[in-house]
C-alpha cells in the first residue's frame, strides 16, 4: 500500500509544497489521475492522486474550492495544482476548505512534468504491489505442503526446474526488532523494504552464479531463501556465501544488528515447512538476544531444541511455574531480583564468588538472597535434578517470559 506521505519521498516532488490538508496524509493512493473535465466524479473510483494543471482554462479560487469538495466527496488520497500561469499561489480559502475536508493539497510553483509525476507514483504502487504478489509464490505453495502430496511437491519442484531429491536449507535474514521503531506498522514495512532491496542485490549474485532458482518471500519481519543442492557439502558452501553476505549488509545498513538463522538440513522435501519453522525459531531467539551470535543454525541451538518440539504449550508454561512463578510475583512485588539471582547463581554452577561479581553484590548479600530463594521454593538447590529443572524453567522463561 502507498499513502499520499510517501510521495513527499520522491524526487519528483523535491519542489513541491504540502500546503494544507496533513491530517489527510496517510489516505492511500490507488491511482494517479490528470484532471481533464469540469467534474471528476464520473471518471474516479477512490483512492486517486489528483492532478490539476496551472494552464487550464476557467481554472480559479472557486473552481478549486468545487475540486476540493468533489474530491472529499469521492475519497480521492489528495491533489496536486501546479502553479502555470494560473495560480501564482494558492488562495487561502482554499488552503482552509482543504484543512477542513483533510484532503492534502501540493501546490508547486511553475510547471512540473505530469509525465514524470504519474510515472513515478504509478512506479511506486506497482513495487508495492509486486511486493506482495512475491508472497503468493512457488515457495508460498511448499509451505501449505501438509494439504499437498508428495506428487504435487514434486511436480511443484520439477516445474522450477529442481529436483525433488536436492538437499534443501531454509535461511532466515532479519533486521534488529526496534520496538520504537516499528510501533507503526509503515514504519517496519519500510525497513524491510529498504532491507531487502539491498540484500537482494548481494543475494541475487549468488543465484546467477550457481545457476540455481531462486525461491524467496519477504514478510514483515524477515526475508525468507529456500536454497537447494546436488549434496550437503554444496548446501553448506551456499550456507557460507549467505554469511558474508549478512556482513556486507552489516556495514552497508549502518553497522545495524543483521541476523541470519538457518533450518537443519532437509533431504525428504515433505519436511521443507517444517524447515521454516526451525529457522523462524531460531531467529526467535538470535532476537532475543539469547546467543552472543548473529548467526545460528536450528542443530545449535542446544536444549532449546526440546522445546520447539514440544507441542503444547501449555505444560511448558505450567512447568516454568511451578519452579519460577512465585519468585516472578516476589520480585514483581518488591524489586526483590531473586530471578536474576537465581539464574546467575545456576550459570556459575553455585559458585558464591563468582556470581556475587556478575550480580555487582557482596557476598553477603548474595547469600541472604539464596537463602530466601531455597526458602520459598522449598528445595534443595544443590541437588543435581533440581538445578537440571530450574535450568530447563528458565530456559522456557526465555521463549514464553511472563507477561
Amino acid at each position: 500500500m502507498v499513502i499520499c506521505r510517501q510521495l513527499m519521498e520522491l524526487d519528483v516532488f523535491k519542489n513541491v509544497e504540502l500546503i494544507a490538508g496533513k491530517k489527510g496524509l496517510d489516505k492511500e493512493v490507488t491511482w494517479v489521475y490528470a484532471k481533464q473535465t469540469k467534474n471528476i466524479t464520473p471518471w474516479v473510483y477512490g483512492g486517486e492522486f489528483l492532478l490539476v494543471s496551472g494552464y487550464e482554462y476557467a481554472m480559479g479560487e472557486e473552481e478549486l474550492l468545487q475540486l476540493i469538495e468533489e474530491a472529499a466527496m469521492n475519497n480521492l488520497s489528495g491533489i496536486l495544482v501546479e502553479g502555470g500561469i494560473n495560480f501564482k499561489e494558492i488562495p487561502d480559502r482554499v488552503i482552509k476548505k482543504a484543512d477542513e475536508e483533510g484532503i492534502p493539497l501540493f501546490f508547486v510553483k511553475g510547471v512540473i512534468s505530469f509525465l514524470d509525476v504519474t510515472r513515478d507514483i504509478i512506479a511506486l504502487i506497482m513495487e508495492r504491489k509486486y511486493l506482495a504478489k512475491r508472497n503468493t509464490s512457488l515457495l508460498d505453495q511448499l509451505l501449505n505442503s501438509p494439504s499437498l502430496s508428495q506428487k504435487e511437491i514434486d511436480q511443484l519442484l520439477y516445474g522450477m526446474g529442481i529436483p525433488p531429491d536436492s538437499y534443501f536449507l531454509v535461511a532466515v535474514f532479519s533486521i534488529s526488532d526496534n520496538i520504537e521503531e516499528n510501533k507503526d506498522e509503515r514504519n517496519r514495512v519500510d525497513r524491510m523494504i529498504s532491507f531487502s532491496r539491498n540484500l537482494q542485490k548481494h543475494v541475487d549474485e549468488v543465484f546467477v552464479e550457481l545457476e540455481l532458482k531462486e525461491l524467496s518471500r519477504l514478510r514483515l519481519e524477515s526475508v525468507d531463501y529456500l536454497i537447494y543442492a546436488d549434496n550437503e557439502k554444496d548446501l553448506l558452501a551456499i550456507a557460507e556465501k549467505f554469511k558474508k553476505i549478512r556482513k556486507r549488509i552489516c556495514i552497508e545498513e549502518d553497522n545495524s544488528d543483521v541476523y541470519l538463522s538457518f533450518s537443519s538440513i532437509i533431504h525428504d522435501n515433505k519436511n521443507i515447512i517444517n524447515g521454516f519453522n526451525e529457522a523462524h525459531f531460531t531467529r526467535s531467539l538470535l532476537q532475543r538476544g539469547l546467543f552472543p551470535d548473529r548467526v545460528k543454525s536450528f542443530s545449535d541451538i542446544g536444549s532449546y531444541q526440546m522445546i520447539f518440539h514440544i507441542e503444547d504449550r501449555g505444560k511448558l508454561i505450567n512447568f516454568r511455574d511451578k519452579y519460577l512463578k512465585e519468585l516472578y510475583e516476589i520480585d514483581k512485588e518488591r524489586s526483590s531480583q531473586l530471578l536474576e539471582t537465581l539464574r546467575e547463581y545456576l550459570i556459575n554452577d553455585g559458585n558464591i564468588l563468582q556470581t556475587s561479581k556478575k550480580l555487582y553484590i557482596h557476598r553477603n548479600t548474595l547469600q541472604y538472597r539464596m537463602d530466601r530463594i531455597k526458602e520459598i521454593l522449598n528445595v534443595d538447590i544443590s541437588d543435581f535434578n533440581i538445578k537440571r529443572d530450574l535450568l530447563n524453567a528458565f530456559m522456557i522463561l526465555d521463549i514464553f517470559p511472563f507477561s
